[in-house]
C-alpha cells in the first residue's frame, strides 16, 4: 500500500493516481535520494528583504488533480470563471461549463454569480441560487475543481 501524497489515503500498490482526489501517486522504485540542506553564504552588507507584498483576493485551486495551489489573483472588476480559454479563470474540464460563474468586486466585497451553468455553483458546499457574497476562507466548486477565497 502507499500514501497519497495530497489527500493521504491509502492505495494499493501500482496505482499511477489516486482514485480519491486524482493527484498522481509518485512510483517508489523511481524515488530519488534527497539532498541534505544547502549552505549559502551570506553578505553582511545586503538589507534583510521588506515585508512581503499582498497579493491581494484571489482564488487558489484546493483540490483538483494537478492544478492543486494554482492562483488566480482577482484583479478585474468582474472575473470570468469557465472553460472557454476568453475567461479569466480558465478551468479546462467537462464538468465545467464555458461561461460557468464570474465574480464581481461590489461595495459589499467579492461577490460570486453562477452564469446558468450546467452543474451549478457552489459555496462551502451549498449549492447557490442567487449571488453569493464571498468570505476569506470559502470553499467555491466549479465542477470538479475546489478553490478557496483569499480575501
Amino acid at each position: 500500500m502507499v500514501t497519497c501524497p495530497s489527500c493521504g489515503v491509502e492505495r494499493p500498490d501500482g496505482d499511477r493516481f489516486c482514485g480519491s482526489c486524482g493527484a498522481p501517486i509518485p512510483d517508489p522504485a523511481q524515488a530519488t535520494q534527497t539532498t541534505g540542506p544547502i549552505d549559502s553564504p551570506v553578505d553582511a552588507g545586503l538589507t534583510p528583504p521588506g515585508a512581503m507584498p499582498r497579493l491581494g483576493p484571489a482564488l487558489a485551486v484546493r483540490m483538483a488533480g494537478g492544478r492543486t495551489g494554482e492562483f488566480f489573483p482577482l484583479m478585474l472588476p468582474v472575473t470570468t470563471i469557465g472553460r472557454s480559454p476568453e475567461c479569466e479563470i480558465f478551468l479546462d474540464d467537462i464538468t465545467v461549463s464555458r461561461a460557468h460563474a464570474e465574480v464581481r468586486e461590489g461595495p459589499g466585497g467579492f461577490v460570486l454569480h453562477d452564469d446558468g451553468s450546467t452543474n451549478g455553483t457552489y459555496v462551502n458546499r451549498r449549492l447557490i441560487e442567487a449571488p453569493e457574497i464571498l468570505a476569506d476562507g470559502d470553499e467555491v466548486q466549479v465542477g470538479k475543481f475546489r478553490l478557496v477565497f483569499i480575501a
